[in-house]
């Protein structure tokens, strides 16, 4: 009896974790010279929320596997990771795949083949030229920035000229960046802020050909003190726009607004690089250039009607002005987005400072965005002890609704293969406007928190 619970219990514990350990098995039996590196960490995680009640937001064990195995011609990598959700369900168990790919080295080139991460560009706290590589913001900051990357599928060939290089990417299925639910917590507030009820819908349509994204790069490393990336994409934007239809039915006598998740591809231009003025000055610049991209509007129409809490002979006539309109409430307009920083090396701070604007070309007064949104970052880090204690400050600001986020951080590494780390995510501003078109972080005031994260490595 007691070999019977045994060897079910080993079956249970095989069956949850089965699409690590074929991966591990599946790596451990190619036949192949040289050994398998296995390398990982265990990390658990934890975050109260700054309210009155101090809800544990998140509650998550983490165990991260990474395998290497070298050959003649180049290596097989495999990284997962297994998440419990303890904060959801005690016994909750969740698989992720990051990457699983091949490396082929040839004489003057390589070739990676499979799920891999792509991190082009320098920018701190948004996203310009790094666009190739989706992110994870279902739980938006309560994971780890590192963590929230994911990997995608692709033929990745670099050419080496020297120092220099160019590198084509192919990636045949667009993969967008994962949202939170309508019902999180963290999902921004809805595009049209309306007492009609809202239902909100995933795209529903199948990968096609005109789904392939490319992406190619050169970078220049010839000299030391600057370096420069010169990229052209065929890509998605990877967050969403909404498309806006009401439906009005019978038995749903305010209607339904229906929006449905759209994504935009475009020819994207961009260039990033560093130039180091002075032994401890460096200058980073970063732009992109979208051929298109979307943004949404409100017909004068729709804004000259009571909209957030309309009554019946104004829901007919919202109902009218979207029968209507057959774009969805989406203009495509060309965008720029371009960043200039500063990196500087004073009483042991490393200040690292960026300021970023987002410009709409040929923008009309329609448009819920504004033409021209500025922020700011802040990036301040010191190592104390002996390098025990890593502090770090990060911070970004937006001017146009005066908002803004911070993230104090304090780890501590002092035992080996050990780290602890404490911290908080704070949020805050000015209330933004019903119809104002981008992320404020004031609305997530409420959900300010702090965490503790402990992290043993193997």
């Amino acid at each position: 009896m007691a070999a019977f619970i045994q060897s079910s219990l080993i079956r249970k514990i095989l069956c949850r974790l089965c699409p690590l350990a074929i991966l591990l098995i599946s790596v451990l039996a190619t036949p192949v010279n040289g050994q398998v590196d296995i390398t990982g960490f265990i990390r658990n995680y934890n975050a109260i929320q700054h309210s009155q009640d101090n809800e544990i937001l998140i509650g998550r064990n983490r165990v991260r596997l990474d395998l290497g195995k070298s050959f003649s011609m180049g290596d097989i990598s495999i990284s997962g990771d297994v998440q419990n959700l303890y904060s959801a369900s005690s016994d909750s168990l969740r698989f992720t795949l990051r990457e699983a790919y091949v490396d082929l080295y040839f004489k003057n080139s390589d070739l990676r083949l499979g799920k891999q991460m792509l991190v082009w560009g320098r920018a701190e706290g948004t996203f310009i030229t790094d666009l190739l590589t989706p992110v994870d913001l279902s739980e938006f900051l309560t994971q780890d920035f590192a963590d929230i990357r994911q990997g995608v599928t692709a033929l990745n060939y670099t050419y080496y000229l020297g120092s220099d290089f160019v590198q084509l990417v192919v990636n045949p299925v667009f993969n967008p960046n994962p949202i939170p639910a309508p019902d999180s917590r963290w999902f921004p507030r809805q595009i049209i802020p309306t007492t009609i009820n809202t239902r909100y819908t995933e795209r529903d349509d199948e990968a096609g050909l005109s789904d392939v994204q490319l992406a190619a790069r050169y970078g220049f490393r010839s000299n030391l003190n600057f370096d420069l990336d010169l990229n052209l994409l065929y890509w998605h934007y990877p967050n969403p726009t909404y498309a806006k239809d009401l439906s009005i039915s019978i038995n749903q006598p305010g209607g339904v607004l229906e929006l449905t998740e759209t994504y935009s591809q475009s020819f994207i231009a961009a260039y990033s690089g560093t130039l180091q003025l002075f032994d401890k000055l460096l200058v980073t610049s970063e732009s992109a250039y979208y051929q298109r991209r979307s943004f949404d509007y409100l017909s004068s129409e729709l804004r000259d009607l009571n909209i957030q809490d309309p009554t019946l002979f104004e829901q007919l006539q919202i109902a009218q002005i979207f029968a209507q309109i057959e774009d969805g409430f989406i203009k495509e307009k060309p965008f720029l987005v371009s960043m200039i920083g500063l990196q500087y090396e004073l009483f042991d701070f490393t200040i690292s400072t960026q300021f970023v604007n987002e410009h709409i070309l040929k923008f009309d007064s329609e448009i819920l965005q504004e033409q021209n949104y500025y922020y700011s970052t802040l990036l301040l880090q010191r190592s104390l002890q002996r390098d025990k204690f890593l502090f770090r400050f990060f911070g970004r600001y937006n001017y146009n609704n005066d908002d803004f986020w911070l993230n104090p951080e304090l780890t501590y590494s002092g035992i080996d293969s050990f780290e602890a780390t404490i911290g908080s995510q704070l949020f805050g501003g000015k209330e933004s406007d019903p119809f104002y078109g981008h992320l404020s972080f004031s609305s997530f005031e409420s959900n300010s928190f702090s965490y503790l994260k402990l992290s043993a490595y193997f």
